[in-house]
């Protein structure tokens, strides 16, 4: 799970065979394979930035009533959702597309910063069994 500071929302990994048949399906880790990830999530943004191919994207259903908010890499889409203690994560819903575009503006800086920005990421995988 990828939390940014400051902000409502956890994401959440996900398979995807980018078919509008079947909806992504969430991943789970163990330690080692969450730090692996992790370290492979940290290069692909890193590149990213480098090659100037923004990672975030908002995803309609296919009737364009919901719109959600992904950032999308070759391994796994990570799809933004509201954070609820004690609950199930579910992606976080929005009506309009304008509102979907507003919400993936606030994770830019920390998903795709400018190339200069030295971004930091801190992983915790040792508080999980």
């Amino acid at each position: 799970m990828l939390r940014p500071r400051g902000l409502p929302w956890d994401l959440l990994p996900a398979r995807w065979d980018g078919s509008g048949v079947q909806p992504p399906v969430f991943c789970a880790f163990s330690r080692d394979e969450a730090a692996g990830v992790a370290r492979r999530l940290q290069k692909a943004l890193e590149q990213g930035v480098a090659v100037g191919t923004c990672p975030l994207q908002t995803v309609a259903d296919s009737q364009g009533e919901n719109h959600q908010v992904w950032v999308c890499t070759d391994e796994f889409v990570w799809i933004a959702c509201h954070r609820a203690p004690g609950k199930s994560y579910q992606p976080a819903i929005f009506a309009e597309p304008d509102e979907a575009r507003r919400q993936a503006e606030q994770l830019m800086p920390v998903f795709w910063p400018a190339v200069d920005a030295e971004q930091e990421y801190y992983f915790n995988t040792q508080h999980f069994a």
